[in-house]
């Protein structure tokens, strides 16, 4: 029995150990001395090398999905500055091809920067029996821990890649050393949050945070209506948390009530009164808003002739409560009190 040695994977998943000295290129092994444990961590059904390889012997992977260089951008002339002046790049993974080159499994980016920096060889890991599905899984969690997939993108990723392999949420956290809450809070944003919410995320407008949070209820609408304060720049996204488990609890209650009740005795309560308003128009056609409020009117009593569902009447209640103070800031309006001020 080996009880000093070097932890070092096998193409069986698992790990044994070889005595300091010996490479780490390693079979999986029968002999007596050698005592198979279990991983720490992510596992990658290989044996490995490492050396230098010409970088006309690599090619780039098809399945990368994380952002490309920009030739152009001034944080690329630094990069290849500092590669030409000195500072290493790499090492990057790959893993042979059936004819004789090797694809890149992760740094993509790096051997992309040292193309541009004129470098004639980089450093590498060479991963041997390499699956498909453990080179994407590196990939994955390549992708996550240097941040180079914006996150709608990496929730798709990340469901995509359980789809095609068939493996649930546990079994990648411990492929890719994320966590399984993290890969379903990823999943949940593709899967749950409104679609029109979804572009704001990408563009910017909602932060992962907030996503997440409000990917937590069902209803797009009341997605919407929660995500409002947090996009317009009212509420910081510290308080969204609080803000959706509030609503959740009190799925008919207004978004007004919501914000003032969560944020009750916190410095964002003053602006949670704040309700949005749409900016009231300079001219009303007064014809039109006759004939639109008696068609209301009539609606309004013929629906209490009718089944309706749990969620629906629920939601109806909450936009008719709108309704009801929009109704009353009018009447109050119409008989001699100060106008509101639009809210521009």
């Amino acid at each position: 029995m080996v009880t000093a040695g070097a932890v070092a994977p096998t193409i069986n998943g698992r790990y044994h150990i070889t005595r300091y000295g010996e490479t780490n290129h390693v079979a999986p092994s029968t002999i007596a001395d050698t005592t198979l444990i279990e991983p720490p961590g992510p596992v990658a059904n290989v044996s490995s090398g490492h050396l230098r390889l010409p970088m006309d012997s690599i090619i780039p992977s098809p399945d990368y999905q994380g952002k490309q260089i920009d030739e152009n951008a001034r944080s690329t002339a630094t990069q290849v500055l500092r590669i030409r002046n000195g500072t290493p790049v790499g090492p990057i993974v790959v893993r042979p091809t059936e004819d004789g080159r090797y694809m890149i499994v992760i740094g993509q980016r790096h051997w992309q920067l040292a193309k541009l920096a004129g470098l004639i060889e980089i450093d590498a890991t060479i991963l041997d029996s390499l699956s498909d599905q453990a080179a994407a899984e590196l990939r994955l969690s390549e992708s996550y821990h240097d941040g180079n997939l914006p996150c709608m993108a990496l929730g798709a990723a990340f469901l995509g890649h359980r789809e095609r392999f068939g493996t649930s949420q546990q079994e990648l956290a411990r492929k890719t050393g994320i966590t399984p809450g993290t890969i379903h809070h990823y999943e949940s944003i593709v899967r749950h949050l409104a679609p029109d919410l979804g572009d704001k995320v990408e563009r910017g407008l909602l932060t992962f945070k907030e996503a997440r949070s409000l990917a937590d209820i069902q209803d797009h609408e009341r997605q919407r209506e929660l995500a409002e304060p947090f996009i317009s720049g009212r509420l910081s996204s510290v308080y969204v948390e609080k803000v959706i488990n509030y609503a959740k609890h009190n799925p008919a209650m207004p978004i007004g009530d919501v914000l003032a009740n969560a944020l009750a005795g916190t410095k964002a309560a003053a602006r949670a009164k704040k309700l949005s308003r749409v900016a009231l128009r300079a001219s009303v056609d007064l014809d039109k808003l006759e004939n639109i409020t008696l068609d209301v009117a009539g609606t309004l009593v013929a629906v209490q002739l009718q089944t309706i569902p749990e969620y629906r009447r629920l939601k109806l209640i909450s936009i008719l409560r709108i309704l009801e103070a929009r109704t009353r800031e009018a009447i109050s309006f119409l008989g001699g009190a100060r106008p509101l001020r639009a809210v521009v």
